[in-house]
């Protein structure tokens, strides 16, 4: 199949548009976004698809919203040897009308629903659906790669190539293994049908008959468990018994040792009282202690830190004086600096403006060379306006050319020539229609012509006779395409504004060298003026200089004229200089100062002499500044310890006042001999206490009254614990003698017997079964490995194809592995080896990509060949990607139809002899 143009009117947001593809190549269209590039790809599938009548969804949304119109597509095509013009209309004045020009010739329409069922006919026998959707790429599906494996004109393009069958006499022995097989197993190897039901019935039985079994010993287990559990129980019985009999005699022993436990807490109770007493005077008496050492204590510091604070004091005062000192020092230097700073300063504005007539000159010759410049790119825009001829205009021209000498020299072959000669004094008369070359209306004596007949000729001596000649009925047709042929080229010529082609190639080169001359010529000017406008600069700087704006702008006129003198540029005179008299002695009285220099490198050396002078000053500051610090931070040390003596002689004298206080206050409530005594009494309390609780404590230790509780506690723990084994032995004796007493009402033996059967009778049905799977999976496996084998060699010639045009894009390390649906599976590039899944973005398209040109490239010699279509491809590749994959499209073109659908033209610049299609809004 080969697209030749596509019309849409009213479909979607286009009013009205036709575009025409180049039946072998590589087409682009280029659009803005919205303005219609997906809606041909859409209205090639819907006129296809859909009635005229049809009521889907998707023929409303093409219909532009809010207009009363029909949406309409028109397509011209090639499909299996035959001319296709094919036009539908939806919706409002529903219409369908097909025309088919047979191989032989014969055109045949059709209108309405059997023009569509004819074309549907058509498309269905001529193209396969699954080759038709592969290599149509749709907006955001350029990421998928291809499985081909179901396309049967690949299939077929790849069984030619290698010479390997795929299908063919083997395909009923194939099917009859595939059934067998798949009776027993699933695709994926696992049992299914009557072989699994099978299986699942043999373990049913030996689950039964294991049932049975675990039965019968669960019964005789349960009888050796109540044995079991008879003796446990007489054992805990016993020993519960014998427990109890003692637990009775420790509560008889606990009631006779209470009364000891509570006289003994009694006493315990009175010693921590007197104990707490004790540790109150004895807190009192070491509280009056404390009192007495910080008297004496503060008073000592008190007289120590008075003689330290006048010590600072007198050294605070010295280091002032310093500091006053030191200050006056450092304001004599900084005065110094002001005045440094100010020479330095006006050397600095000296040499900038010196720099600044430098920078000036300079640029004026760089806005001389940029006027030159951008003349000559006037020049070359003007040359490239008025020069209408491009490669596709001449190529044009060649084309009709070419139609002409061919038109002509069919003419010549397909119609008579006729040789007409005078022989005798009569004259001969000529005249007719349709004739090629120059026919005289006579001929003199002795003279020939010769004359091409397309259409009649009559040849008369007058009186005499008179002899018509007429051509046959395809001469008029012949005659007519050199009529054609010679008015497209006239038109062609006309439109060009030349008289013939190598005029036209002419004007090619002339516009080709003017376009490197322009294109030179910029990038001169893109360089001149990287960095900015030198116009601008020249403006600030004159400005800055307080020059005339008319001087610079001679100058940029006028670049090799004599300049103006300026007052101050170096290697011009003052003048003032130049007309000062060296004898006159006005001013010799007076202190004149060193003139400026007037060229840049004194005016340097000006500048380094002042900068080295201020850094003189800025040392001295330095030092002068340091000096100053050091001093103030010597008295603010010195200030700072003279507070400190201050502060800590007041702060000994407060605590000293307040530790007199304190003493006073404590002895006016208790003085020191009374604290002494009532220690001593507290202490002699404590040790009549402790006595009377040591007595107790023996009577106690003698009874045994504290072990006799935890005794009695952990011997009712023992019989509880003894009262719950025997609950637990009686009621799992009860339930085992239960389940004794079910068991042989159930009968299990003949249970056991009857499973046993079953399991017998099943596995052998099974054993049948399994032994067919095994020889059916073991007859599909020997088959499909050799078809797998046949499948890797009609799948080589697809993978030798993606290998030689990935390589013209990769290089020679190029290499891809395709899987049983002839997909892409692996990609190998210098070495490593990657699943698709792992590459890039950009690395997986570029890759479907390549596959289906491979595919396209396969089957573009049969009649099952399409287009290839790509919607907005190429958006995740750089630039050197960018140029190896449009040389890749261009060779590509020279097999097949490909049709690419963009709103960035750019990615597509390096496909050769592309034909471009721009689409306005």
């Amino acid at each position: 199949m080969r697209l030749h143009s596509l019309a849409l009117r009213d479909f979607r947001g286009v009013k009205d548009r036709s575009v025409r593809f180049r039946a072998l190549g590589t087409t682009v269209v280029v659009g803005d976004n919205e303005v219609g590039k997906s809606s041909l790809v859409e209205a090639f599938g819907l006129i296809f698809d859909l009635p005229d009548d049809s009521k889907s969804t998707r023929i409303r949304d093409i219909q532009p919203v809010g207009q009363d119109v029909g949406p309409e597509v028109t397509v011209e095509l090639s499909l299996g040897g035959r001319e296709l013009t094919y036009s539908k209309r939806w919706l409002k004045n529903r219409s369908t009308e097909l025309t088919v020009v047979e191989p032989d010739g014969r055109r045949r329409s059709w209108t309405g629903r059997e023009a569509h069922n004819e074309a549907e006919r058509l498309f269905a026998e001529n193209v396969d659906p699954v080759l038709w959707q592969t290599l149509m790429v749709g907006q955001g599906q350029s990421l998928v790669l291809p499985t081909p494996a179901d396309a049967e004109p690949l299939i077929t393009a790849v069984t030619a190539e290698s010479g390997t069958p795929v299908d063919g006499a083997s395909m009923p022995l194939v099917s009859a293994v595939e059934h067998e097989y798949l009776r027993y197993w699933t695709p994926r190897g696992k049992p299914t049908g009557d072989f699994a039901r099978s299986a699942k019935a043999v373990a049913a039985a030996e689950l039964t008959f294991k049932q049975a079994l675990q039965a019968m010993e669960d019964v005789q287990s349960d009888i050796r468990r109540a044995e079991r559990l008879t003796l446990d129980l007489e054992d805990v019985s016993g020993r519960l018994a014998d427990h109890l009999t003692g637990v009775e005699e420790l509560r008889e022993r606990k009631q006779a040792t209470d009364e000891i436990l509570l006289r003994r807490d009694s006493v315990r109770s009175r010693a921590e009282t007197a104990r707490a007493r004790l540790e109150n005077h004895t807190r009192t008496r070491l509280e009056r202690e404390r009192f007495l050492d910080e008297v004496e204590r503060f008073t000592k510091t008190e007289a120590e830190l008075a003689a330290r604070r006048a010590d600072a004091e007198l050294v605070a005062r010295t280091a002032a004086e310093t500091v006053q000192a030191a200050e006056a020092a450092l304001a004599e230097v900084v005065e110094l600096k002001d005045v440094r700073r100010t020479e330095v300063q006006t050397a600095e504005r000296r040499v900038s403006d010196l720099m600044d007539r430098a920078e000036l000159d300079r640029l004026i010759g760089q806005q001389t060379e940029l006027v030159e410049v951008r003349s000559r790119i006037a020049a070359a825009g003007t040359i490239l306006d008025r020069i209408k001829v491009d490669d596709a205009t001449v190529a044009a021209l060649e084309d009709a050319r070419a139609a002409v000498v061919e038109a002509r020299a069919a003419l010549a072959a397909g119609v008579p020539e006729v040789t007409v000669r005078r022989l005798g004094a009569e004259p001969v008369e000529l005249s007719g229609t349709g004739l090629e070359g120059n026919v005289p209306p006579d001929l003199g004596f002795d003279e020939s012509t010769e004359v091409l007949v397309s259409g009649e000729l009559v040849v008369g001596v007058p009186g005499q006779v008179e002899v018509t000649v007429r051509a046959g009925g395809e001469a008029a047709t012949l005659r007519s395409r050199v009529d054609d042929a010679v008015r497209r080229e006239k038109d062609l010529l006309k439109k060009a504004g030349v008289k013939d082609v190598a005029a036209a190639r002419e004007l090619l080169r002339k516009a080709d060298t003017a376009l490197a001359e322009l294109n030179e010529a910029r990038r001169t000017e893109k360089s001149l003026t990287a960095g900015g406008d030198p116009g601008e600069r020249i403006a600030v700087l004159t400005a800055r200089l307080g020059v005339d704006g008319a001087a610079a702008d001679d100058e940029t006129e006028e670049r090799g004229g004599k300049q103006p003198a300026v007052e101050g540029v170096p290697g011009q005179m003052s003048l003032f200089a130049e007309f000062a008299s060296p004898l006159d002695t006005l001013f010799d009285d007076f202190d004149v100062p060193e003139p400026e220099p007037d060229d840049l490198t004194g005016a340097q050396r000006a500048l380094d002499s002042a900068r080295d002078a201020l850094a003189e000053v800025e040392r001295l500051l330095a030092d002068a500044e340091f000096a100053v610090a050091q001093a103030r931070k010597a008295a603010d040390e010195d200030r700072s310890e003279a507070q400190n003596a201050r502060a800590r002689s007041e702060l000994a004298g407060e605590r000293l006042a307040a530790a007199v206080e304190a003493l006073e206050v404590a002895r006016a409530v208790l003085d020191d001999e009374a604290v002494a005594t009532a220690e001593a009494e507290a202490m002699a309390e404590v040790e009549g206490v402790l006595e009377e609780l040591t007595a107790v404590q023996a009577q106690a230790d003698e009874a045994g009254a504290d072990q006799v509780a935890d005794e009695l506690t952990h011997a009712l723990a023992v019989a509880k614990r003894l009262q719950d084994e025997r609950d637990r032995l009686r009621d799992a004796l009860r339930t085992t003698e239960g389940r004794l007493e079910q068991s042989g009402r159930d009968g299990l033996a003949t249970r056991r017997d009857v499973a046993e059967l079953e399991l017998a009778a099943v596995r052998a049905e099974h054993d049948s079964l399994q032994r067919r799977a095994e020889a059916a999976r073991r007859v599909h496996e020997t088959l499909s490995r050799h078809r797998a084998e046949a499948q890797t060699k009609y799948s080589e010639p697809l993978q030798s194809r993606i290998e030689s045009l990935g390589r013209s894009v990769y290089g020679p390390s190029f290499r891809v592995w395709l899987d049983d649906d002839l997909a892409v599976a692996e990609r190998e590039l210098d070495g490593a080896r990657l699943p698709v899944e792992a590459l890039s973005t950009g690395a997986q398209e570029q890759l479907a990509i390549i596959t289906r040109l491979a595919i396209s490239h396969l089957v573009s010699t049969g009649e099952g060949s399409v287009p290839v279509i790509f919607d907005d491809a190429l958006g995740w590749s750089d630039k050197a990607r960018l140029r190896d994959m449009g040389a890749l499209l261009g060779r590509a073109g020279d097999h097949g139809q490909i049709i690419i659908l963009t709103c960035m033209p750019d990615r597509y610049e390096y496909v050769p002899k592309a034909t471009f299609i721009t689409l306005d809004g």
